[in-house]
């Protein structure tokens, strides 16, 4: 499993929302440093890596959502304002997830059930076995053109982007300009 990448730049007297923009996009740029490996099916450590960095910043989204809103009239409490394009974000993340958790479930399978057929006395696999493994390629196969399409999709669209500049809107503080009187 991939380490994290370090995050920089956080400074412990900056606040909650501050280090929240900086910490978001680090682990989002995390994300896309496996995409050059997502178009080779056969590259199941990368792709796995893959889930892992999106469940970090899943994780992480979470953790700062709260920094996503904006303070109350007359007071220091803090609303969601943005909470559903906040959420809906967060739902593609989590989908992602999923579907490559998936794929790496259909992974393991697989090879749990290659190593059982390597075994001594298991040389002959059963037909159950056989049939087993061809379902569980059909299904890996299914789940992994779902990914690809899902991802394809969301870089038509810049996804990226979009959640970058989101993390970056939301998160920086809004310049009050009073009129001078004349």
């Amino acid at each position: 499993m991939a380490k994290a990448h370090k995050i920089t730049g956080v400074k412990p007297l900056y606040s909650y929302r501050e280090n929240a923009h900086i910490i978001l996009p680090q682990k989002v740029e995390e994300v896309y440093t496996w995409e050059p490996f997502i178009r080779d099916a056969a590259r199941r450590e990368e792709l796995h890596n893959m889930r892992i960095s999106i469940k970090r910043l899943r994780y992480t989204m979470e953790l700062f959502r709260v920094a996503y809103g904006s303070p109350k009239k007359d007071s220091r409490e803090v609303t969601a304002v943005d909470d559903k394009g906040f959420a809906e974000f967060l739902g593609v993340i989590v989908d992602l997830q999923e579907i490559l958790g998936d794929i790496h479930d259909c992974d393991v399978v697989l090879e749990v059930l290659t190593d059982y057929g390597m075994q001594p006395g298991h040389e002959t696999v059963t037909s159950g076995i056989a049939k087993l493994t061809a379902q569980t390629r059909e299904t890996r196969n299914a789940d992994y053109k779902t990914f690809l399409e899902k991802w394809e999709y969301l870089s038509a669209i810049d996804f990226k982007q979009k959640l970058l500049s989101f993390f970056g809107a939301a998160c920086k503080p809004k310049l009050a300009i009073k009129k001078l009187a004349s």
